[in-house]
């Protein structure tokens, strides 16, 4: 069988691959959400302005997502365990280069470029890894990493405040760079999926009805044993020989046509479905004899000499067409297109994933910079409160990140319907938020907000992996990230703009769960849509 027909593993190396895949996020995921802790002092320190920060962080982000475009064709040419190697490197690099950043140019190179980079990298070639080693196991294998990396928001930013009270930002910074060289640890971890393909399983309806086990495959017939039947079977040919049934053989080559190994041999080599309890006939029973003749008509041997004739006007037929055909030069567009494998575009249904997978991602990054602020300055709670309610939306969502695959498989939903019951349920607890003004009710909304969080993180990572074929994935994947990174910066600045004009959270929190409903909405026009067109379509095959 063929490497095409074959299928990943599901299981074996590639739960190796998932701890690597989960070590790569424990270490670099709250690197990117909790660094502006470090930057506070940072900035201080080095003299930066509040918006001169600003673009430092705004520009990792920015770069990060924009580079992921390249992640494709990286991927091709290199593979994801090389990438995923140097993008660790980088990482490290760029962080020991922001340990001794003391201007704002030096802090563009080394955090908002070479570090993003390495980021872009090792995202796009683990999540690669991890994709090509599962196929029906892979909501498991995405739920057991990502809850393995929720452990890394729950350490990472206790260590980073310890270590900036102990050594300070610059020793502190040189220290999770040490840490972040982990990353290379689980890149080399990583190892080709084509080494662990396997066949497919067979199924019921790929095999033959009428095969049974005491049958016999003969020559391509099915037949059924003597000892079902009872009928005594044909003595074997050395058998007839040796009772005198049938006369010795004269010559050499009759001598090895009478033995009985040569025989299983020839048939074996020619028929490898013949079973070694094959009943050969006697010669004497042979439909044809040497000595009858046999008509040949040479009425059409006279084809033969206009054989090369033919052959040489097929040859010079197919050279015509062939010239006829040969396809333009590709313009520089084409070549764009082939490289980045813009291809993708063309397919509606790809495209509408890809519209709703942004809007989505946009609405979470906003709502998670807007719900701080909500719970210290509107609703009034006090810090340690603040961080209870994060604490129990942590735990839940790192529960729920591994329960939710579980859940999908029992309820046999496909992950784009699990992610937009998510979406739903964030829009419930949002909008039961809006009625909550208690310290226990903002507990309760915490803990639904982590179970919702958990379900939507699982199946946002397997949405786009289940549609898309494996070896376009990570072209796939790096125009989702580019969209993402459009989205954010032209839709975020709009629900910024918005908020300021309100005032209040209950405008903001209305316009969120309205851009949410979005991505369910255009995605149950296109199921709808799906399904009237399959129904035209076997409706005409009937009639």
């Amino acid at each position: 069988m063929t490497s095409k027909n074959k299928v990943p593993p599901d299981g074996g190396y590639g739960w190796v691959v998932t701890f690597a895949y989960a070590l790569n996020n424990i270490v670099v995921l709250p690197l990117i959400a909790g660094f502006g802790l470090v930057f506070q002092e940072a900035f201080d320190e080095t003299g930066l302005t509040a918006t001169q920060g600003t673009l430092v962080i705004t520009l990792n982000h920015g770069i990060g997502m924009l580079l992921s475009f390249f992640g494709g064709p990286v991927l091709r040419r290199f593979g994801y365990r090389k990438v995923a190697a140097v993008g660790a490197i980088l990482i490290s690099i760029g962080l020991m280069m922001t340990a001794s950043a003391s201007s704002f140019w030096i802090f563009i190179l080394s955090y908002s470029i070479i570090n993003s980079t390495g980021v872009a990298a090792v995202m796009a070639a683990f999540g690669l890894a991890i994709n090509s080693f599962f196929k029906e196991k892979r909501g498991r294998a995405i739920g057991v990493a990502m809850s393995l990396t929720g452990l890394g928001a729950i350490y990472m930013p206790l260590l980073m405040s310890a270590l900036m009270y102990a050594f300070g930002w610059r020793y502190a910074v040189l220290i999770l760079a040490a840490i972040c060289l982990h990353s290379l640890v689980g890149a080399c971890l990583l190892r080709p999926a084509k080494w662990y393909l396997r066949d497919p399983p067979i199924t019921e309806e790929e095999i033959p009805l009428n095969r049974d086990p005491s049958s016999e495959l003969i020559n391509g017939s099915v037949t059924t044993s003597s000892k079902q039947t009872g009928i005594q079977s044909v003595p074997r040919l050395e058998d007839s020989v040796e009772n005198g049934i049938i006369p010795p053989p004269k010559s050499l080559s009759m001598r090895s046509l009478a033995s009985n190994a040569s025989l299983e041999t020839r048939n074996a080599v020619s028929h490898p479905d013949i079973s070694k309890k094959t009943v050969e006939p006697p010669l004497r029973e042979a439909r044809y004899k040497w000595w009858e003749s046999q008509e040949i008509n040479l009425g059409s041997s006279f084809n033969i000499f206009l054989e090369n004739d033919a052959k040489k006007n097929v040859k010079t037929k197919e050279a015509a067409v062939t010239e006829k055909t040969k396809e333009p030069e590709k313009t520089f567009f084409r070549n764009f297109v082939d490289f980045f494998d813009l291809t993708l575009l063309s397919d509606p249904i790809f495209v509408n994933i890809l519209i709703g997978m942004s809007v989505a991602a946009c609405v979470e990054t906003n709502f998670s910079l807007l719900f701080p602020i909500i719970l210290k300055d509107m609703m009034k709670f006090e810090t340690g409160a603040i961080g209870q309610i994060m604490a129990v939306i942590g735990f839940s969502d790192t529960v729920f990140r591994l329960v939710s695959p579980f859940i999908g498989e029992w309820c046999h939903k496909p992950p784009r319907v699990m992610y937009m019951i998510g979406l739903v349920l964030i829009v419930f607890t949002r909008t039961v938020m809006l009625f909550t003004s208690t310290y226990m009710g903002m507990i309760f909304v915490a803990l639904a907000m982590g179970i919702t969080k958990g379900i939507r993180t699982v199946y946002m990572n397997i949405v786009i992996p289940s549609y898309v074929p494996i070896e376009r994935l990570a072209f796939a994947s790096g125009i989702q990230m580019f969209v993402n990174g459009i989205t954010i910066i032209g839709l975020g600045s709009i629900l910024g703009k918005i908020r300021e004009a309100s005032g209040s959270y209950e405008v903001p929190i209305l316009v969120l769960n309205v851009v949410t409903l979005f991505t369910v909405l255009i995605w149950c026009a296109e199921f709808l849509y799906v399904r009237v067109k399959n129904k035209k379509i076997s409706e005409e095959q009937t009639v």
